[in-house]
């Protein structure tokens, strides 16, 4: 089943004629329907669904209940819409399973339209435009029937790292939040508090917040800052809710209770909240739905997300940052310059990059490799699945278990590698090795997959078909802190290059107090460990030392890169590993003929390259460096006299290795240039009669400004030249 749905202000459809012998009767034709403020389904039944149709019904069902809750529809329009895909049921048993839909849905108070099924329809929609009006959903028997079987709880995790000021105030702005709601809803409970990006979210069971609702629950949130309720620490054992009650569980000896005004909550963190009072101004942004741990056999929450300041201005500041960040979201650009699609029937989180994207991950990984090729790294390439038995060594089927992707082979079971590490593990092993060999450096920009969970998956910055700049180092301890040097080196280079270099900082990420989370000897963590410390002081990183935060097999050093907006990024990262070694025991001849461990250092200068593309779009809003764009200069054309000279200087251009392209076509040059202008093409140069008759050029930069009569040839040098230096 497929189902696209828009929140609308209207819907008009008008049946034209039937599209098969068999198409619904009854209907009358050419009849305009049109149906004010509701919520459009447009709907696919396919073939799979006949497997048990009254299984995807209950889904279907509850898919358009939810959407609607969310949106505050209580007009529905079901509308049969065969286009979104290849692969339909029956006619007879689509139509039969919309016109029960309809009266199930009319039953639960729902006003219900359907548009004819079987017909050619005309139709007009106008979509309202807010974060929820557009949503999609794809499911089958299949999903449905297993769901309850496969469903499994994440646990809660307490976070015993010390919060910020600001962190303590945005969780405080969540707990407001969360006691507007419970004034709204009596019968509502606050189940969790927690962080996303530059914002805190509550979760809230036995709530269904409309959207229309959102000013009045900032407004109860706001009259409780006036009232400065104390925010006070309460035994865990007071805590009466059973979600709250099982968080505790989960969380053991840290579980602590807070209460405020009589709402009791477990927090997640140490030491959370700050003073009401401190409080100054608060936003609340939207909402989502969420399970219980994560798990869709669940209870259904709402999670509402917040923003709060200690002084007003602050907020001013964040809604005009959160303005801007709309404008350059790497979706919106990502289309406008045709960069990267999506499809259904390839799958959510599973990106396409058309050739305009493609460029910009080809130069990207080119430059990567311009800066490691003089520091003895050697390219290896390894395949996208392996052996059970690797991960399983690795100890990577333990701890991504559930996001592998399994494949069954006609005598083994394989993965789709969720890490590259296991596969370089084995090159290294398969060579003999002396200590003068070492460091011995490969480098691989490799996909790998993961199965995250689908409501986690955005564009670019979040997939399932993961590049990263990989790269892995065997070496001895001694030479630990001379190749995080070397390391360090190529990131200062690779983001001062980008602009991203002006304000950063390091995460020292070191075990927290359970060490049962974490693979290696407690004598390899130390070394690992005080090593990494030592190799961040030595290369003078502004660097802290944050528990809990490491790698299950090493800690490591995590690059935090702020973009154009402000906006923290973690990228790039150095991580030390003790246990993979051991776990495929590699080994070297030290000095004395004796076999000995090397250690192993994982780097990533780009982190994922897919994330790293979406952070790059909306850092630079899409203008890139000019060796970074897509169309480094788009030549138009006046009018048809102008052609050949125009194809002269793009011959020019290309023989220098310059992506130029030619607009000749017979649209007004006010057209050409504003398409050249939404294209981002670091160029745009316009040919006249004026330029022809002087063998001249007008050239506007991506800034808008115009310079007239340059030379050809200079032109062409400075581009050049600006390309080479890539320049900013």
């Amino acid at each position: 089943m497929k189902i696209l749905t828009i929140h609308a202000d209207f819907i008009e459809f008008e049946a034209k004629k039937k599209a098969f012998s068999a198409a619904e009767e009854g209907v009358e034709k050419g009849k305009r329907v049109r149906v004010e403020e509701c919520l459009v389904v447009f709907s696919a039944v396919e073939k799979k669904d006949e497997e048990n149709v009254q299984a995807v019904m209950q889904k279907y069902l509850q898919e358009i209940k939810n959407i609607s809750q969310q949106v505050n529809a209580k007009t529905l329009v079901l509308y049969p819409y065969a286009h979104l895909s290849s692969t339909l049921a029956d006619p007879k048993v689509a139509e039969d399973f919309l016109k029960q839909a309809e009266q199930k849905l009319g039953a639960e108070k729902f006003v219900v339209f359907r548009a004819p099924f079987g017909w050619y329809k005309s139709f007009n929609v106008s979509c309202k435009g807010h974060p929820l009006s557009e949503l999609s959903r794809q499911f089958g028997p299949e999903e449905t029937i297993s769901l309850k079987k496969e469903g499994k709880d994440e646990p809660f995790v307490f976070d015993e790292k010390k919060l910020t000021n600001d962190e303590k105030i945005l969780l405080t702005s969540a707990l407001l939040v969360g006691k507007a709601v419970k004034n709204l809803h009596p019968k509502a409970e606050v189940t969790a508090l927690g962080f996303y990006h530059n914002q805190a979210y509550v979760d809230m069971a036995g709530a269904e917040i409309h959207v229309d609702e959102a000013a009045s629950v900032e407004e109860q949130a706001c009259s409780e800052l006036a009232k400065h309720f104390p925010i006070e620490k309460i035994p865990v054992q007071q805590i009466t809710n059973a979600l709250q009650k099982s968080m505790a569980q989960d969380i053991g000896k840290s579980a602590v209770g807070y209460s405020v005004d009589g709402m009791k909550v477990v927090p997640l963190y140490k030491d959370p909240f700050a003073g009401l009072e401190k409080v100054k101004a608060l936003k609340v942004l939207n909402q989502s739905k969420v399970y219980w741990k994560n798990n869709a056999n669940n209870t259904q929450l709402t999670r509402v997300y917040v923003v709060g300041f200690d002084d007003a201005k602050k907020l001013e500041a964040f809604l005009k940052n959160k303005e801007e960040a709309e404008a350059r979201s790497h979706l919106k650009i990502g289309k406008e310059m045709r960069l990267f699609v999506t499809s259904e029937l390839v799958g959510s989180g599973l990106p396409l990059l058309a050739p305009n994207g493609m460029i910009i991950r080809e130069e990207i990984i080119n430059y990567l490799w311009e800066l490691h090729k003089d520091k003895g790294y050697q390219k290896v390439w390894t395949p996208h699945i392996a052996k059970e038995q690797l991960y399983k060594t690795s100890g990577h089927w333990d701890k991504f278990g559930d996001e592998l992707f399994k494949v069954k082979g006609k005598t083994d079971n394989f993965i789709l590698k969720p890490m590259n590490c296991p596969h370089h593990m084995q090159i290294f092993d398969s060579f003999s090795y002396s200590y003068r060999d070492l460091p011995v450096r490969f480098f691989e920009p490799a996909t790998i997959y993961r199965d995250e969970k689908s409501g986690q998956l955005l564009g670019l910055s979040r997939v399932r078909a993961i590049t990263q700049d990989d790269g892995h180092l065997f070496c001895r301890v001694s030479q630990i802190k001379q190749e995080v040097a070397t390391i360090v080196s190529v990131i200062r280079s690779f983001y001062s290059t980008l602009g991203m270099d002006k304000e950063y900082w390091v995460s020292l990420s070191v075990r927290g107090e359970d060490k049962s989370k974490y693979l290696g000897t407690e004598e390899a963590w130390k070394i690992a460990e005080g090593a990494l410390e030592e190799a961040a002081r030595e290369n003078k990183l502004n660097y802290r030392r944050i528990e809990g935060e490491a790698a299950f097999y090493g800690p490591k050093l995590d690059f935090l890169f702020k973009d154009s907006l402000g906006r923290e990024w973690q990228l790039a990262t150095i991580q030390c590993d003790f246990n993979l070694p051991q776990r495929f025991d590699l080994g070297y001849m030290n000095e004395e003929s004796k076999k000995e461990r090397p250690v192993v250092i994982h780097r990533a200068i780009s982190g994922s390259l897919e994330r790293f593309m979406s952070v790059l779009i909306e850092h630079f809003a899409g203008k890139f460096p000019l060796w970074l764009s897509p169309v480094q200069v788009k030549i138009v054309t006046v009018n048809d006299r102008n052609i050949e000279f125009a194809k002269s200087v793009v011959t020019l251009l290309l023989e220098q290795n310059i992506r130029a392209e030619l607009d000749d076509r017979t649209e007004s040059i006010g057209k050409k240039v504003r398409d050249a202008t939404q294209e981002r093409a670091g160029y745009i140069v316009t040919v006249g009669d004026k330029e022809v008759e002087k063998k001249v050029l007008a050239v506007r930069d991506r800034n808008g400004d115009v310079k007239f009569d340059l030379s050809v040839q200079g032109f062409v040098r400075d581009v050049v030249g600006e390309v080479r230096k890539r320049k900013l």
